[in-house]
């Protein structure tokens, strides 16, 4: 199962996404796709990490799709790309 995170992905909305992707989770979903984002911020980074330990926690693991560009291009300037594995 796939959770579509739609809208935006900054400060404001963080929060509220990711408990929004703690349920989907819990219903079985297993990828978390960004594709449909109009727009994030620095928050996204916080976002993906907060998701990770949170389902590693569980022995949940995740895959990921659509990062935006955005997400990527902040990671890449903070050092963690490979960590996203957007290297």
């Amino acid at each position: 199962m796939i959770h579509k995170v739609e809208g935006e992905l900054t400060r404001d909305t963080c929060t509220h996404q990711i408990d929004l992707a703690h349920l989907a989770v819990e219903r079985g979903a297993r990828e978390i796709d960004l594709s449909e984002l109009e727009r994030v911020d620095s928050t996204a980074l916080a976002y993906w990490m907060s998701l990770q330990r949170w389902s590693q926690a569980r022995n949940i693991e995740l895959s990921w799709s659509g990062l935006p560009q955005q997400m990527l291009s902040i990671a890449q300037l903070v050092g963690v790309d490979e960590l996203i594995g957007a290297s």
